[in-house]
């Protein structure tokens, strides 16, 4: 951690405040951030790390994002961008529980703020799922690469993308941890992935993430319609159905990529089922 860019952030950002700052880090699944107290209030720093860089986070396109989307009230708003610091308001607010998501689920409520989200222009960074794909391979366990996974790759990599339905700005990691209560509403966190895309990737990105079962998915998919002139559930669900395969792929090497990165097994016991899914055993 440098904090020396942290601190030069924070005195171009608030010159009278950094004299009392303290941090207390804030960890996620890929990532680990900074909760900084000051006087002035409390901020979010988001570091770009070397390991978030492998797994295709930005935090000059992530400012960009978040600087567009906090305009209309759908993320927390940027503060600073200094080297590799990225500076967000702090959301003081509790992170959804598995009840509270479920719950959101079930009331349409998440449908409703993807909706929302998925009517926005465009970020201008299309997702580069291919170069993804390429780049987790390379930052693997070596000894992982197996040449049934190799071959899957590649086979990957010769096909198109399933076409696009629609095009729209995506975030492409709701999960109950992404997700605050803040101001009487539900607001969306890291956006560090978020990226252009069709919808129907970002709601296969959701299904597969958060394991719904078939009658969530299309009670889901019937709130989402809702939100749109003339979709209909069943073109959007044939739609989501072309994506899972690139879906389970994407998730499976981000395992392998944590794996290496931080040895905790707990990234390998969820690699497993994705490659038995896939027909990549040992």
């Amino acid at each position: 951690m440098t904090q020396s860019a942290l601190l030069a952030l924070l005195e171009r950002q608030k010159p009278a405040s950094t004299a009392g700052f303290c941090l207390s880090e804030v960890r996620g699944l890929s990532s680990a951030s900074w909760r900084v107290h000051t006087p002035e209030g409390d901020r979010l720093a988001r570091e770009q790390s070397r390991d978030g860089a492998q797994l295709g986070g930005n935090r000059r396109r992530e400012f960009r994002i978040l600087r567009q989307l906090s305009l209309v009230g759908l993320a927390p708003r940027p503060v600073g961008l200094r080297s590799e610091w990225l500076l967000v308001e702090w959301l003081d607010g509790t992170v959804a529980t598995d009840a509270q998501f479920d719950e959101l689920l079930q009331k349409g409520a998440l449908a409703a703020r993807l909706a929302a989200l998925h009517h926005q222009p465009v970020y201008g960074f299309p997702l580069p799922l291919k170069a993804l794909f390429i780049r987790h391979w390379q930052n693997m366990a070596p000894a992982r690469r197996t040449p049934n996974l190799l071959r899957h790759l590649k086979r990957l990599l010769g096909r198109s993308l399933p076409p696009t339905l629609m095009l729209a700005p995506l975030h492409l990691d709701v999960h109950p941890g992404n997700l605050v209560h803040h101001a009487q509403t539900w607001r969306l966190i890291d956006w560090e992935y978020a990226a252009d895309g069709d919808v129907a990737l970002e709601l296969a990105a959701l299904f597969r993430a958060n394991a719904l079962a078939p009658e969530r998915q299309q009670r889901f998919l019937n709130d989402y319609c809702r939100h749109w002139s003339g979709m209909s559930s069943r073109s959007l669900s044939e739609r989501i159905a072309q994506w899972l395969p690139w879906v389970d792929f994407l998730m499976l090497m981000w395992y392998e990529v944590r794996w290496q990165q931080t040895r905790q097994t707990t990234f390998l016991q969820a690699a497993t089922p994705l490659r038995l899914k896939l027909g990549l055993p040992w």
